[in-house]
């Protein structure tokens, strides 16, 4: 998504970005469209601020060694800049974003490697994931305390789970296409919004089923009060949401209220 020197979007309506607000539902193929680490460190905003935030990370190049060599840069990079800092970050790093022409389950098999590099910043690590996450893996990764929390779920590869989201009925009027994603020339892009949060939750689920004691925050779907009940109720320690915002933002007020009571204790 071509963006302007400030970092927003250049077009008010991108074209990566379908929003469908009936539905609650959005289906985007941004990516990954930031200027890169150097460009935002340089600018000094981060180091400036004063309340906690977090800073999301993937690798993108095409091979493992490459993805490698681009986390131990950002590490790198970012260690040298921490004394800077003048609150405290988390750093959320992201094995699932379905925009950046990998599959997951090959993204799944390098989160060791990748994780154990971000050990030499002595901050949280959140891994993000999705709901084709690999929960044995997912269970090593846990007991191996490289991270400190795990995000479920990043958004859903147009087309999979189709046991789960009836993709025909979602996009009926895709059917003189075959059916394909509205952002099929961009490589089909991830859902967000109302129709994933029964998936994410089932997955929230099995991973406590598993006997994961990491703390999990929910991710996906999250588009009302009764959501942010339904996650605390699936057994997460705390939520993320973005499609709210976009799509209804007016709810954003009560359902952080909500969830500030509901997760207080943990």
């Amino acid at each position: 998504m071509p963006l302007k020197k400030n970092l927003q979007p250049q077009s008010l309506l991108p074209k990566c970005i379908k929003v469908y607000p009936l539905q609650g539902m959005i289906l985007n193929s941004v990516g990954l469209s930031g200027p890169g680490t150097d460009d935002l460190l340089s600018r000094e905003i981060w180091q400036k601020k004063t309340s906690p935030f977090v800073i999301s990370f993937m690798a993108v190049s095409g091979l493992l060694v490459d993805r490698l060599e681009e986390a131990r840069l950002f590490v790198a990079r970012l260690k040298t800049e921490l004394p800077k800092f003048q609150t405290l970050i988390m750093v959320q790093v992201n094995m699932s974003c379905p925009n950046t022409g990998h599959q997951t389950e090959e993204l799944a098999q390098e989160a060791f490697a990748i994780l154990k590099l971000f050990t030499e910043l002595d901050v949280p690590i959140d891994l993000k994931i999705n709901v084709l996450f690999p929960v044995n893996l997912l269970i090593e990764i846990a007991d191996s305390n490289l991270c400190d929390v795990i995000t479920v779920s990043n958004t859903i590869p147009y087309g999979a789970c189709p046991n789960d989201i009836n993709w025909k009925r979602l996009f009926w009027w895709r059917i003189f296409w075959g059916f394909r994603s509205p952002l099929h020339k961009l490589g089909g892009g991830g859902l967000s919004g109302t129709p994933i949060l029964p998936v994410v939750l089932q997955k929230i689920r099995q991973i406590k089923k598993a006997g994961i004691k990491k703390p999990l925050k929910g991710c996906g779907g999250i588009m009302s009060r009764q959501a942010v009940i339904k996650m605390y109720q699936a057994g997460v320690q705390a939520i993320e949401f973005g499609s709210v915002a976009i799509i209804r933002p007016w709810k954003i007020r009560k359902m952080i209220r909500l969830a500030r009571k509901l997760f207080q204790n943990n």
